[in-house]
């Protein structure tokens, strides 16, 4: 889980913090980034894309600072990072580092305090609340308190429910623009009663480990909340009793796929999720963020169909590209097939993205559209995810996924749709963002070869990895330059020339790998192999990738095109071409 599979095509920025410098003073000076979060970590784990409103959810998840037994909050921020967590519960009695050995309180001097918030921004963190068990009584330290946790970025303090003054808090809350959660470790009626009075910066901290150990199942507290429930501390017991043990989120009695399946359909937003993990040691914390993702999949299920339902969940078609890029498009593409089809074709294209980008997906859709006047096949164009399952996947030939992003196919059903399509002799063909698409699922990873990667837009030469190819004969043999937003697969990425048959990479002896005239750890594998289109054999069926797509040219230079169309043809099953792992057949030479 320390290379967790990473984000997609765009990375979403997540958690950083705006500084703590007082309104009027200088803004806070850039700070070099150490961050070892994964790239695609925004768009392939829940934990850490969860806070954007429009891929996801609008929760912000975090961990707790003190999960880990012994580690101070500057050792706790490097392990968040690490496993694709952007923010933290921050405690006030958590040591601060090995070389400011005091807890984090307002008794930190100014500049301990502003190492603490050097440290959240050179790892992307950021403080989601501020935990202190028991606020001080006195009107002057209370106020410190607040103003400490206002210098550190935390939007929300969280406290226990027996807080002395809860409208001395109130006034504090609403004056410096901090919100204060009171903690409900049983049946929350009682303290919703008790906040009724108050305003909105007063709300209630739900601790589901207490929910459960008191009888109270999540699912039926959640509507107990409303309209005052702004934290979450996800917990799971192995029974429905102060007895029952702690266990890993999903394996106990607090159903929580149910719990955060009814939270979305509820409208809850905002809200902050605190993952708390059943043991202390790093092993068990690891364990249980991928326990979140799991009990978070029926939500995210549901989420996508919600996408899909909406605008930006329809086909992107011609009507959104401008009549100058139309005939462009209808220039390039070619104006027969390959080979003549051995029988009827029908090609299923979907565009579904949760991530809202990627201006060249209606010029891909038009292309394979103009393609069918070629006689290579015929298309539909859905997002209908009900065509991936069994049996109405078994209508296709070949699914073509254009430039598909984000963490869609959540469905069991779907999923279990692909897979055995392509195994038992379909084909599946994708290009640019399809390897930030579902990367919570290996065997959709290992299948198209590609896992997440960092990318921009840059201008590389590329190689002809095998001139002989009928997919890459429109290329001729020759290196050539071209401009894309080039995906370079990390070591850890199931990319690999034992599994592919690379048709294209980049030709690294010619091409300029200085990125933005700078050295880029993430842009670089060990093996210096960027491959930039690949086919395999999957079971009985065919895959054909490529990274490439984000810039017009793939769709408005004829060798793309052509390179295109037999890349289909060969997923559909007309195009005969030699998917020997290129790694294989170096070995015969």
């Amino acid at each position: 889980m320390r290379h967790l599979l990473r984000v997609c095509l765009i990375v979403v920025v997540i958690g950083s913090m705006a500084g703590f410098a007082q309104q009027g003073a200088p803004a806070a000076p850039p700070v070099p980034s150490i961050s070892k979060r994964p790239t695609g970590s925004s768009l392939g784990t829940i934990r850490a894309g969860a806070q954007d409103n429009n891929i996801w959810f609008g929760w912000r998840v975090g961990t707790p600072s003190t999960a880990i037994k012994g580690q101070t909050l500057s050792e706790a921020l490097a392990i968040a990072d690490l496993n694709s967590v952007p923010q933290v519960e921050a405690s006030s009695t958590q040591l601060v580092a090995n070389e400011i050995p005091k807890p984090l309180d307002y008794r930190l001097q100014p500049g301990e305090r502003s190492a603490v918030t050097y440290r959240l921004r050179e790892l992307n963190e950021s403080i989601m609340a501020y935990r202190v068990d028991k606020l001080p009584t006195d009107a002057e330290t209370l106020r410190k308190v607040f103003e400490f946790a206002k210098a550190i970025g935390a939007p929300l303090i969280i406290t226990g429910a027996d807080a002395a003054s809860i409208a001395g808090l109130d006034r504090v809350a609403e004056e410096l623009g901090i919100n204060v959660a009171l903690e409900s470790k049983s049946d929350p009626k009682a303290l919703m009663a008790t906040l009724a009075p108050h305003s909105s910066r007063i709300g209630l901290a739900a601790n589901l480990d207490g929910w459960l150990a008191s009888g109270v199942k999540p699912v039926d507290g959640l509507p107990l909340t409303r309209g005052r429930l702004m934290y979450i501390t996800a917990a799971d017991r192995a029974s429905l009793n102060p007895g029952g043990k702690k266990v890993e989120l999903g394996a106990g009695a607090g159903n929580l796929g149910d719990f955060f399946l009814a939270a979305y359909k509820s409208g809850l937003k905002p809200v902050s999720i605190s993952v708390e993990s059943p043991g202390t040691t790093e092993a068990e914390y690891v364990k249980n963020l991928s326990a979140f993702e799991r009990v978070m999949w029926p939500a995210m299920a549901e989420r996508v169909r919600v996408m899909v339902d909406s605008e930006p969940g329809k086909i992107r078609g011609k009507e959104k590209l401008t009549a100058e890029q139309r005939a462009r498009i209808e220039a390039a593409v070619p104006k027969e097939a390959i080979v003549k089809p051995l029988k009827p074709r029908k090609l299923l294209v979907t565009d579904l993205q949760m991530y809202s980008g990627h201006g060249t997906i209606p010029h891909g859709n038009y292309m394979l559209e103009l393609m069918q006047k070629t006689g290579a096949f015929t298309a539909t164009f859905s997002n209908d995810l009900n065509l991936l399952k069994y049996p109405a996947i078994k209508q296709f030939d070949a699914i073509f996924l254009n430039n598909v992003c984000g963490m869609i196919h959540n469905d069991p059903e779907v999923r279990e749709g692909i897979l055995r399509f392509v195994r038992e002799g379909g084909g599946i063909a994708g290009n640019h963002a399809v390897t930030f698409a579902n990367n919570n699922w290996p065997e959709f990873a290992d299948m198209m070869g590609g896992w997440a990667g960092a990318h921009h837009t840059e201008k590389q030469v590329i190689k002809i990895d095998d001139p002989d190819s009928p997919l890459t004969k429109s290329f001729g043999s020759a290196s050539f330059e071209h401009t894309d937003e080039f995906y370079q697969f990390p070591a850890y990425s199931p990319y690999s020339r034992e599994k592919q048959h690379v048709l294209l990479s980049i030709d690294v002896e010619k091409s300029d790998r200085a990125t933005g005239n700078r050295l880029c750890e993430q842009c670089t594998r060990p093996d210096q192999d960027y491959g930039l289109a690949w086919i395999r054999t999957y079971g009985k069926g065919r895959t054909y990738f490529t990274p490439l797509g984000h810039t017009e040219i793939m769709y408005t230079d004829p060798r793309w095109t052509q390179h295109m169309l037999a890349a289909t043809q060969y997923v559909l099953g007309d195009l005969d071409a030699d998917a020997t792992p290129s790694a294989k057949l170096a070995k015969k030479k």
